[in-house]
């Protein structure tokens, strides 16, 4: 089972769809949490039938800040759902177990981080099954996971440690680059901090021992998105054919279906059918592959190479390669929207 993260500063613009859209393709996770979408319930309708999900829980915006939504395909993975401000709790249901997953938001104001970390404490302490907690916590760890700007107050509350320390919380890791969040490209004004991450209690641990969280390519805005896999083992397992929504609105879709179900085949009625469903589903795979599966390999391509670029040491040169491979990227996601 595979849940995708991501602090997206904004969802009412094309280019962010777009670029959730070619993360997702790539990915195909079952759930995908966002904050500070900056979005009412009804765009956030809009943006997950264009995401291709099903179910979603919204807490809307404050004007133009804030926001926080969860996604997800099959509702009969999910029984029961906790929200409130700064964090969406779903109780999921699969083959292995029974598990919470908690999308959380911590704020910047001081003012506010009391109640929201407090919240989220006593949510955590009424659970009494597997549970991970996922999303943007504002917050690090330790002065290895902070580079350039300031060092911060050594005296200061650290929220998120006391939690950890609190509940035995273990931290997910990372299999990638080591930020999350960046701010400039090179030179001294570059400021990278740790700010996502994926934290669980040692029951989830042990019920997901080949869990991996993938910090994945910043892509138009500063933070990048998370992607959590339960089993990695499953991405390598054959995925049965699904007939995708983006065909329709090609034109040639229709040919291709009609040409595959028009061709002779012999045998029994109900072998003839059986028969067709094959050759169609052929025929749209070789055409996905030719016509779409090109685009979203290059997307796919490019994505990784921003993700190599961005985990290397920060310098004029970088910044100009990763400029380069973002102006390619918005292009082939253009051209993937039109398709």
């Amino acid at each position: 089972m595979k849940a995708l993260s991501w602090n997206c500063r904004g969802i009412c613009n094309a280019s962010t769809v777009r670029a959730s859209k070619a993360q997702i393709r790539g990915i195909l996770p079952d759930f995908v949490v966002l904050c500070e979408m900056k979005a009412s319930d009804k765009r956030m309708k809009e943006v997950m039938n264009l995401l291709g999900f099903s179910y979603r829980q919204v807490i809307e915006a404050k004007g133009f800040a804030g926001g926080h939504c969860m996604m997800w395909r099959a509702n009969d993975l999910v029984e029961g759902l906790e929200y409130n401000k700064n964090m969406i709790a779903i109780q999921v249901s699969d083959k292995l177990s029974k598990w919470v997953l908690v999308g959380f938001y911590g704020p910047t104001y001081p003012a506010k981080k009391s109640k929201a970390w407090g919240n989220l404490s006593a949510l955590l302490e009424s659970f009494s099954c597997p549970w991970i907690c996922i999303d943007d916590f504002n917050c690090t760890l330790s002065q290895d996971e902070r580079f350039g700007g300031s060092r911060g107050s050594s005296s200061a509350v650290n929220h998120l440690k006391d939690l950890m320390f609190e509940f035995s919380i273990i931290d997910l890791g990372l299999s990638s680059n080591k930020f999350t969040w960046a701010k400039g490209k090179w030179g001294r004004a570059t400021v990278k901090r740790r700010l996502d991450r994926g934290i669980t209690n040692i029951s989830w641990r042990l019920a997901f021992p080949n869990a991996n969280i993938a910090h994945l390519g910043v892509v138009n805005f500063d933070h990048a998105p998370l992607l959590l896999d339960t089993c990695l083992s499953d991405s390598l397992a054959h995925r049965p054919f699904r007939f995708i929504a983006a065909w329709i609105r090609n034109p040639n879709c229709y040919s291709v279906v009609e040409n595959a179900w028009s061709k002779n085949v012999q045998g029994s009625e109900f072998t003839k059918l059986c028969k067709k469903h094959e050759a169609t589903r052929k025929a749209l795979r070789k055409w996905n592959r030719e016509v779409f599966g090109h685009c979203q390999s290059r997307i796919n391509d490019l994505l990784q190479k921003i993700t190599e670029v961005q985990g290397l040491n920060a310098s004029e040169c970088t910044g100009n390669i990763e400029s380069c491979l973002q102006f390619e990227l918005s292009e082939w996601l253009e051209r993937s929207e039109s398709l």
